[in-house]
């Protein structure tokens, strides 16, 4: 298979960062000043999000009670994906058209703030505990005649926090808060249960074979799997431990891998769906870091993976992931030409047993040839004090817009979305919590007990993960800065790992490093 992937051209670059400005704006607006006791009974809001239709469905379940329980009204509008809802954001700026509330990333904001549209959160943060409450609500929380309660900021999970505290900054480098986190999701590795449990009956396998924890673990393993099934490509492994050319008829013996489509060429140990997340994961967990931002000057971060003080880690990864692509144990979307960039579709037909990808498309792994479903957390490096994992998923942000009113009701639907109502949300739309308190509500309590069916329980497994493995001490689900450039270099490294596996003229690893920084010139450190 022989594959070519070109990097961003200069011209496209530029076009990417033009979508965020390109001059330094003057910051966010403070909301220290609004009073947080104003009627807001009546008041219309607007909330742009960039959701598709399940969790499209779920937010407005969520906004329909919030209208219920304060009398605000919420104008809102779903733009189908997240590049349009920056977009259509960034083409509102000029005329004011934009919401009082949208969800967004991080290198969104870093637009925004660039723009001088979005507001620091600060103020309300501080202020919300003046609102005064007048009753409890069924959770036994102090909440005010509208419903709604205080706001814990420190209940949210420190990484979820951290992003939104790392785009603009004081003269003295500390943190404003430009965002409360919302719809959230990790990666996770699905397994495939039936072989897996099956080795572990074997006594000649189950030392050699098993689910890894580390990458040197996965090059281990699987380099055995490869040499232990090489004689059942094109057949089928059955429960007794023989291959045949077919299932057998005798009822006691079961079939552990269809293996009749699969060949040599074409198997791999395990996989990874995002080559920029996998990318982006390794460096840090081998002690790297991709971007750095200079906190003494607000908004200017700076491509770091190639960079003289990271470069060696860097290189350390790309050798690994060469060796193991080299080996054939290691694949990524294009190694099935999958357009869709999932390895979805090698998994549910064997074609690897093992896949790396967000905990909120694993339901789609039960199907055709796979029905059971292991799912367990990421590889680390071996040996690590600190066991990395990416966090994805958007955060809430109050834009400068109408009146006091109007901004105050914003903030309370930003309070109620992002913790009170957001374990119902959560679970509805197959996201995680944003902290403990949504985490031991009533409603994800009972999804996290109560599953029905192999996909649901998959994606039961994967919220039990994050909510109680990624959650413990020594787990950091981070979250890089975002600012103006970021999403372009962000672009550019998706192009690193596919390179290391297809590129014909790239032939070293330095080589791709160097084409990368030859193409991020303007977010290269000088």
């Amino acid at each position: 298979m022989k594959k070519t992937f070109l990097t961003i051209m200069p011209a496209a670059l530029i076009a990417l960062t033009s979508l965020v400005g390109c001059s330094k704006g003057l910051g966010s607006a403070d909301t220290d000043n609004l009073n947080v006791n104003i009627e807001t009974r009546g008041v219309t809001i607007s909330m742009w999000s960039p959701f598709g239709q399940i969790p499209s469905k779920a937010l407005e379940e969520s906004i329909d009670e919030f209208q219920t329980l304060t009398g605000i009204k919420v104008e809102y509008e779903t733009k189908g994906n997240y590049q349009p809802l920056n977009e259509a954001i960034k083409n509102a700026t000029a005329d004011g058209s934009y919401p009082n509330v949208a969800l967004g990333y991080p290198d969104h904001f870093a637009g925004y703030i660039n723009s001088n549209i979005q507001m620091r959160l600060d103020g309300l943060i501080k202020n919300d505990s003046k609102r005064k409450m007048t009753k409890k609500d069924a959770e036994g929380f102090d909440v005010a005649d509208d419903g709604i309660r205080h706001l814990n900021y420190n209940d949210f999970y420190e990484s979820y926090r951290r992003e939104n505290e790392t785009l603009e900054f004081k003269s003295n480098g500390e943190g404003y808060v430009l965002g409360l986190p919302f719809n959230k999701s990790t990666e996770v590795m699905e397994c495939n249960a039936h072989f897996f449990d099956w080795v572990k009956t074997r006594d000649e396998l189950k030392d050699k074979i098993y689910i890894p924890e580390t990458w040197e673990q996965a090059r281990t393993v699987g380099a055995e799997v490869r040499t232990y099934l090489t004689p059942a490509f094109g057949k089928v492994l059955c429960s007794d431990g023989v291959v045949r050319d077919a299932a057998p008829e005798d009822p006691t013996i079961s079939v552990v891998l269809d293996l009749t489509g699969v060949t040599a060429d074409t198997f791999r140990f395990i996989s990874y769906d995002s080559t920029d997340n996998f990318f982006i994961t390794l460096v840090r967990q081998f002690g790297g870091t991709y971007t750095e931002i200079d906190k003494t000057k607000t908004g200017v971060g700076y491509a770091a993976f190639n960079d003289e003080k990271y470069r060696a880690t860097t290189l350390e990864v790309m050798d690994m992931i060469r060796d193991m692509a080299d080996k054939k144990i290691l694949g990524i979307p294009e190694t099935w030409d999958d357009s869709k960039g999932y390895c979805t579709n090698a998994f549910t037909s064997n074609r690897v047993l093992l896949n790396i990808g967000s905990s909120a498309g694993v339901g789609r792994s039960v199907a055709n040839k796979v029905s059971r479903v292991t799912v367990k957390p990421i590889p680390q490096k071996a040996g690590a004090e600190t066991n990395y994992v990416i966090s994805q998923g958007t955060n809430l942000c109050l834009f400068n817009k109408g009146s006091e009113a109007e901004k105050v009701a914003a903030w309370k639907l930003m309070v109620y979305l992002s913790q009170q109502a957001n374990g119902t949300f959560a679970y509805k739309a197959g996201y995680f919590p944003t902290g403990e308190i949504p985490k031991n509500s009533a409603d994800y309590q009972d999804y996290l007990n109560n599953a029905y069916g192999a996909a649901e329980k998959a994606n039961q497994d994967a919220a039990i993960i994050n909510s109680y493995t990624y959650t413990k001490s020594g787990w950091d689900r981070f979250t890089d800065p975002g600012f103006l450039g970021s999403s372009a270099i962000r672009a550019e490294v998706d192009f690193i790992i596919p390179n290391i596996f297809y590129s014909p003229d790239l032939k070293t690893n330095q080589a791709i490093l160097d084409k990368a920084y030859t193409v991020l010139a303007d977010y290269v450190r000088k």
